[in-house]
Formats: structure tokens, sequence, C-alpha cells
């Protein structure tokens, strides 16, 4: 027997179990919210105890509030990071405002996840070296992450200031209109892209790569690794040079030790008031993040068609330079170039070894250069045709293998050969001996050049194959002939005094014979 139920009974079954569904989730989504304002995480009284465990700082904060919509999270703004508490020198770190956010979805299931912290108007200050501040922050580790349980998808950074502060003297600013880093995680290496200001020379680096995990207790030997662009740095920063570098490579290595090799190239590359000429280098070079020290392990410096090779050290404070660098077969012209203004007068090869210093400072280049060194030239040539041709008449005469009274048309073509050491000092440089040979004379020259102005001053004596009279013509030739026996030798040779003075532009050779 089958009893039939009214259609209105069926309606209101079917309200009463919706009314109940319905009371039911009420129920659990009011549980629910309670739950999670209870363990909200981002309390303040949770928030700032986090962050001054993690910086090991004293965290004080302006101003704090909750956000739930359209992202729960949190907004605090005027945030002061004081180094283990001492508010007597200056603060770690501010940021102005500080927005974390979270996901609705990532809540419950995910309370240690965050989605994306920005940090806008961050200003961080590296204490100088050697002071306690330094030793205690960033010699031993700055930031305590080993216990964290925290995951930060993205912290956007733009517009940071980086700080090197400096006893006596103004902070090494470097400015970041871009800084991203993606999926932080304590133990876990993070990703990171930033574009830089750097303050000397003023130029935009770029790099992208990964850095961590972070080793608290060795802060030094954190990895890192990655790629970087350098955008037309600009050399006029740099007292005493002009130009504009651009360049990139990749790096790799520990925090305390940065291997970085690359490219770079100055296409107007200028040295006071000299030439302006490119310069293209390659180059392997090991960076401290701790100390900012580089360690030039291998370059290669391209001008025209010559190849200077190079390795040093730029370290301390104030930043010393010291490099060794050699040539092998470069042109002479194309060396010339970088530090005369005029057009180079001489053509050869040269062949140098010199270790160079110089140190941070008002001077031009050349004056806070200081240079000792080797140097062998051979091939000497006058680009001038009619000087040329002068000297390689000048050498027929004085040779004993051809006619003395040979004419600048009639004479061979001859080379001039020299070596000597030199020290350059505040854009002098000095030649203890200078030994030149040329066919049918040897001289033996010392003295000084300023590559400041190109004056040249040397003195010394020639030995001629030839009496006196050959090294000249005409009623020259007749006046010295008497004097010939008073400046010849057993050998039959003649050794007369002489000097170099003038420019490298105009030159002035005299020999004095009284």
């Amino acid at each position: 027997m089958t009893v039939a139920v009214h259609p209105s009974a069926k309606i209101k079954r079917r309200i009463h179990v919706t009314e109940a569904v319905t009371a039911a989730a009420i129920g659990l989504a009011m549980i629910a919210v309670h739950l999670m304002f209870f363990f909200w995480p981002f309390r303040y009284r949770q928030v700032q105890p986090l962050l001054q465990q993690v910086f090991e700082s004293k965290v004080v904060v302006g101003h704090y509030h909750r956000t739930y919509f359209p992202h729960p999270g949190f907004v605090a703004e005027g945030v002061t990071f004081y180094r283990h508490g001492d508010t007597r020198i200056p603060p770690l770190a501010k940021v102005e405002r500080m927005t974390v956010e979270g996901q609705w979805g990532m809540l419950l299931f995910h309370p240690h996840l965050l989605y994306e912290i920005r940090l806008e108007g961050l200003h961080v200050q590296i204490p100088p070296a050697g002071t306690k501040a330094r030793g205690m922050d960033f010699d031993n580790g700055v930031v305590d992450t080993s216990e964290s349980k925290l995951k930060v998808e993205t912290i956007c950074a733009d517009g940071t200031v980086l700080d090197f502060l400096r006893k006596g003297d103004s902070p090494i600013r470097f400015n970041f209109p871009a800084l991203q880093i993606h999926d932080l995680e304590a133990g876990r290496p993070m990703d990171f892209s930033l574009q830089v200001m750097t303050p000397g020379p003023q130029g935009t680096v770029k790099a992208k790569g990964a850095m961590g995990p972070f080793r608290t207790n060795s802060y030094g030997t954190t990895p890192l690794s990655g790629t970087y662009e350098l955008e037309s740095a600009d050399l006029s920063r740099l007292q005493g040079l002009a130009g504009h570098a651009q360049g990139g490579g990749r790096f790799t290595g520990t925090f305390s030790r940065i291997g970085v090799d690359g490219t770079a190239a100055i296409p107007d590359f200028r040295a006071g008031n000299a030439h302006t000429v490119r310069l293209d280098s390659e180059y392997k070079a090991a960076v401290s993040g701790l100390s900012g020290d580089v360690q030039i392990e291998s370059a290669q410096v391209k001008t025209g068609s010559s190849v200077i090779t190079a390795n040093g050290t730029i370290a301390g404070s104030p930043r010393r330079v010291a490099v060794t660098f050699a040539a092998q077969g470069a042109e002479v012209q194309d060396l010339l170039r970088m530090v005369e203004t005029a057009e180079p007068q001489m053509a050869g090869k040269v062949n140098f070894n010199a270790d160079a210093q110089f140190m941070a400072g008002p001077q031009r280049f050349l004056e806070r250069l200081q240079l000792k060194g080797d140097v062998v030239v051979a091939g000497m040539r006058f680009v001038d045709a009619k000087k040329q041709q002068t000297m390689d008449a000048f050498s027929a005469r004085v040779r004993k293998d051809t006619p003395g009274d040979a004419k600048p048309g009639d004479a061979p073509a001859v080379a001039l050969a020299a070596r000597s050491e030199t020290r350059f000092d505040h854009g002098m440089a000095y030649f203890p001996e200078i030994r030149a040979d040329l066919p049918g004379a040897d001289a033996h020259l010392r003295g000084t050049f300023n590559l400041l102005n190109t004056h040249i001053h040397l003195t010394g004596n020639v030995a001629l194959e030839q009496g006196i009279s050959h090294a000249a013509t005409g009623w020259k030739a007749a006046v010295l002939k008497p004097l010939s026996p008073f400046f010849k030798k057993k050998n039959g040779d003649a050794v007369v005094p002489i000097e170099v003075t003038g420019t490298t532009t105009k030159p002035k050779l005299g020999a004095d014979i009284f």
C-alpha cells in the first residue's frame, strides 16, 4: 500500500534541509573566521618580534595596520632597524612603507607562505670597515633565518638606497631603481634581479642570478652566481680620465670571493688632453663582497693593433690600485696616442714590463700614477718623411761602411733601437739610463720626460764610428774637422756630448762640442 506525500510537505522538507545546511555552513564559517582571527599571522605582536629575531635588531614601527581585502596582510610605516638595539649609531635600515600580502587560499593550509613583500623607501647603511658595528653585523652575518619557516614568493624593493659609511667622509651611495627577490626560503637559494646606479664611475649595472642558501654562521661562504651587464659608465668622474665604458659577463663563487669574467669596451677613452682612443678588454677577476677588494687575475686590453696584458689588485681604504702589465710587439703609435695631444712623431715596436700604482685623490690620473719598469723599442722611425731622411743621411755619414758624403736621397733606410729602465712619479718620467743604437752611432742618455706637457730633457754622450766632422754637412763639417782628434778614441770612434730638449712634437737635438 503506497502513501502519497503532499507536495507542500516535500517543499517544507527541502527547506528544512537547506536551512540546516546553511546554518551549518554559517556556523563552520564563523568558527573558521574565529579560529583564523585567533591564529591570525599578521598581528603586530607576532610580526614585530619576528622582525627583531630575523634581523637581530630593535625594530621601531611608526604606524601599523592589518589588511584583509583584496589580500590578507599588513602595512607598516616608518620602520627602523637598530643594530642590536643600539640607538646611538646609525640604524641598519629604514623603510618608509612595508606592505606584506598573503593569499586567502593559502592562509589556512600554508600560513607561512607570503605572496609579496613591497619595501618602499628602503635605506640600508653599512658601517665603516673596522668599526664594532661592522664586525658584529656584516663580517659575521647580519640576518638570522636559519630557524625561520617563512617563505616569500616575491620581495620588491625598487628605489632602494645602499650607503657604505666612511669615517670622516660622505658615504659611497648605490641607488637601485629596480630590485626584486624571488622564492625566499630558509635553507634554499633565492633568485634575484636588479638594476643599480654605480657612484664612480657613474653608470648602470643590470644583474640577475641566484644567491644562497644564507650561512649565517659564515656569512662570506654564502654562494651566488649570475650574469651582469654594464651600461655606459661615465669615466669623467675619475679625475684625469674620460670615456664611457660598457660590457658584461658572468659571476660565480661565494660572497667572500666572487669570480668574475667578462668583456668591456671604451670606444671614447681619453687620458687628460691626449687623443681619444678605443679600448677593448677581456678579464678575469675575484671580488670580495665583504671588503670590496678586487683581485685582477688576468686582463687583456687592446688599443689599435696593440695588446697589453695585466694583473693586480684594487684594495684597501682609501682604494689603492697596484697593477703589473706588459706588452710584446706593441705599436709605439698606439701607446703614444694615449698620452700625447699631438699626432705621434715616431713609429715602431715596443716591449715593456712595468709595475704601476695609483691612489684615489683629486689629482689628475697621470699625477697619481707611480710606475717602474723596463722598455725596449725597435725599428723606430720618424713618421715625417723629411725627418726620417735626415736621420738616414746622418747614419750614412757616421758609418764606416758608407760614403761620408752620402745625401738624404742616397742614404739607406735606418731604424733606431733603444732600451731603458724608467720610473713615473707625479706626471714625470725619469730615465736613469737610455741606450739608443743607430747604424753608425751609439748613444747613452739620461734625463726626464714630462707626461703632462710632453717636455723632454735628456743629456749624455753619443759614440760615432766616424769623426765628428761627419756628423754635419757643409761649412759645419769644415769647422768641426780640425777638432776631430780631440774627440777620437783609440778604436777610431768619436764621442760627443749631446742633449735632447723641446717637446715630442718639436724635439731639439744639440751637441756640446766645447
